[in-house]
């Protein structure tokens, strides 16, 4: 089976806080890039990158009360 290798990498400025993944696209993202048009490739890795993003990094905010005397 021939198949593809696509490349996942997110960053901050922070020395050491780079990951970098690798996966096959049929065997591990099950995208079946040969029946695809170019834009709907794109669009399937987008996804599965935003899907892969969103388990990696652990992210948001909060907003505190601040009490004055």
């Amino acid at each position: 089976m021939e198949d593809k290798k696509v490349t996942f990498h997110v960053a901050t400025d922070k020395v050491g806080s780079a990951i970098t993944e690798y996966f096959y696209l049929k065997a591990e993202l099950d995208i079946d890039f040969d029946k695809l048009t170019p834009e709907e490739l794109d669009s399937e890795i987008a996804d599965a990158y935003d899907d892969w993003l969103g388990s990696n990094i652990d992210l948001g905010w909060s907003i505190e009360d601040e009490e004055t005397e």
